[in-house]
């Protein structure tokens, strides 16, 4: 009879075995997406104070991209950066508020400055008002950021850049006159009333047909939008660009357009072309060559700094266009007859 031999196995309760298990699942290892070595992957709630404090990141750079970390620890770390930041932005100097309306007695300790005009001037430039230096220095156009001597020299007018503190000598060395369309200063334009730039247009226009220049320039399209406002109400169409009135009329031109039903589109405004405007101031005086019979408008971007619309290359270009107008008018090579004549004592009366 075979002997039989028997090994002993020894017992395993079931309160060992669950604790294995639990040790064990700690360790599960778990295959890469793309083949490389296994990644551990550990659960944060089984870890220890010990090993939480060990694996803690310093910053958000250095958190393991297999290691979540513990949701308490994220709300201790959000809170620390809010309160960091908001600690930040308390010690930034506060921003910048934008300016509004100030009363004349606001800027009373400044100086008012001076117009440089003559009769005949080939171009006479027009700020809306003189800024806070130039009234502390007494000179048109005296911020260092202001472009307007620069594109006085670049676009032909003057042979050297000038100084601000020359801008007397524009009238009798360069043909070139410069006012204001209000005459108080103030640190930024917004700081006039638009009351108060309309009311100062009548004696801009007194400016116009006291001096009679060739060339009106409006230095900023916001000082023409003041300005044209008030001419569309004293100005006439010449009669060649009016419709022929020997023409038959057209068939349609007595038909009535239907209604449609709904809100009526309304059309866009053009778009403001700088340069030359359609008016003209006609001039009451003898036919000599020496006077000038009539005042065209023209319009640049402001050449403050701080516009961003226009770099000063563009501005260059646009004070070279005058200067081709002013040269072509002075000629009598400039065609006029279809801009609309404005009537200034109209508006000066």
């Amino acid at each position: 009879m075979a002997e039989t031999s028997t090994t002993s196995t020894p017992s395993t309760s079931p309160k060992s075995l669950l604790t294995f298990r639990e040790t064990v699942s700690e360790f599960k290892f778990i295959p890469s997406p793309d083949g490389s070595s296994p990644v551990v992957r550990r659960s944060p709630r089984k870890r220890t104070v010990t090993e939480k404090m060990k694996y803690e990141p310093e910053s958000d750079d250095d958190v393991l991209p297999t290691m979540s970390t513990p949701k308490s620890s994220r709300k201790r770390s959000d809170s620390f950066f809010e309160s960091g930041n908001a600690s930040r932005a308390a010690s930034r100097s506060p921003k910048k508020q934008k300016r509004g309306y100030a009363p004349p007695e606001v800027y009373a300790h400044l100086n008012l400055l001076s117009d440089y005009l003559a009769e005949g001037l080939d171009v006479t430039f027009c700020g809306i008002n003189p800024g806070y230096m130039s009234a502390e220095t007494g000179h048109h156009f005296a911020n260092p950021t202001n472009h307007f001597w620069k594109c006085l020299h670049r676009s032909g007018f003057t042979p050297t850049l000038l100084h601000p503190s020359k801008d007397f000598t524009l009238p009798e060395e360069f043909n070139l006159g410069l006012t204001n369309l209000v005459d108080r200063p103030s640190a930024e334009a917004v700081e006039l009333s638009s009351e108060e730039r309309a009311l100062a247009v009548p004696s801009v226009l007194a400016k116009i047909a006291r001096y009679k220049p060739r060339m009106f320039c409006f230095v900023g399209k916001g000082i023409w939008t003041d300005v044209e406002r008030v001419l569309k109400k004293a100005s006439t169409k010449p009669a060649t660009s009016m419709l022929d009135s020997s023409a038959p009329p057209s068939p349609a031109a007595n038909v009535s357009t239907p209604k449609r039903k709904g809100r009526a589109k309304k059309t866009p405004p053009p778009e403001f072309v700088y340069g030359v405007q359609p008016y003209k101031v006609v001039h009451d005086v003898k036919p000599d060559a020496s006077n000038v019979r009539e005042t065209l408008f023209f319009v640049v971007p402001s050449t403050s700094g701080r516009v961003v619309s226009h770099q000063l290359p563009d501005k260059v270009k646009l004070f070279t266009a005058l200067k081709e107008v002013s040269e072509d008018v002075k000629r009598g090579a400039y065609d006029t007859l279809s801009m609309a004549i404005v009537n200034v004592p109209m508006l000066t009366s």
